[in-house]
């Protein structure tokens, strides 16, 4: 684990890019493989990755322990480095334990955490009927004593008004990724609320959603070259080479999205 020395608070870095939401690799017995994930953290790093981002979705996170996902935590920010921002998932089915690891995540050297609602929703997984007060109060529980930024993980309930009593509440709201495909809910984050926080996108539509106002996206580990390539052009002010990129990528990200996206990703690392 690498801890900073009591009572001195880590420099937040700004995040932006392309954060992959790293795959989870096992060994032949079924334990988590941390050399592995090791040599992916390289990996992704070579390939121009801005950023780490384990823990999430696609990283099959849900069947994972909680010590299982911190082994994953400290052996990514350990071959990492300090290279680029670290970008922990740390969504659970229960607030307490999503706060357990938000500070644990902390403790180890990530740079911000990425945290859904509290799981005891009704309706589905991008859709849950949660009490907007109990999901204030989630975020507000997680925060307690962290020093890091959170992201929050977008759902279609989250709308303006919510994430607005949300930063006013909590400082640590910093990020927002926003999950669903179509784009407008992208766009009504940027406009209404991109002067006082980050917006990432899921890359589905990655150069629209730079030009709507997104500054990174956080998709699979597929691919890595092309879609750290494509934010440097965009940032470089190169967008139609950006574009003519991604349009060769299309077959790949359409593929990726009609299948089982953390076998599609794994699939193209082996």
């Amino acid at each position: 684990m690498v801890e900073l020395p009591r009572g001195i608070a880590k420099m937040p870095r700004k995040l932006a890019g392309y954060y992959p939401i790293m795959a989870t690799a096992y060994d032949r017995e079924g334990q988590v493989d941390l050399a592995a994930m090791r040599r992916l953290t390289e990996y992704l790093i070579a390939n121009g990755a801005q950023g780490m981002s384990p823990n999430g979705g696609d990283s099959e996170a849900r069947y994972l322990s909680a010590e299982e996902r911190m082994r994953i935590v400290d052996a990514v920010v350990e071959a990492n480095a300090g290279r680029t921002p670290v970008l922990v998932g740390c969504s659970a089915p229960t607030t307490k334990e999503s706060a357990l690891l938000c500070r644990q995540a902390q403790r180890a050297g990530a740079d911000a955490v990425f945290v859904m609602p509290p799981a005891n929703w009704q309706g589905t997984l991008l859709e849950p009927a949660v009490p907007v007060e109990e999901m204030l109060a989630h975020y507000e529980r997680i925060c307690e004593g962290l020093d890091i930024p959170l992201m929050v993980h977008a759902t279609k309930a989250m709308d303006i008004p919510f994430m607005e009593r949300l930063m006013e509440r909590i400082p640590n709201v910093q990020y927002i990724k926003e999950e669903t495909t179509h784009g407008s809910k992208l766009r009504q984050y940027v406009q209404a609320l991109g002067d006082r926080v980050t917006i990432f996108g899921p890359g589905l539509h990655y150069p629209a959603e730079l030009e709507w106002g997104a500054m990174g996206v956080m998709p699979s580990c597929c691919a890595p070259y092309a879609h750290a390539r494509v934010f440097d052009l965009w940032q470089a002010g190169r967008r139609d080479e950006a574009r003519r990129m991604w349009n060769r990528m299309l077959p790949l990200v359409f593929w990726r999205w009609h299948t089982a996206s953390q076998e599609a990703g794994k699939v193209f690392l082996m």
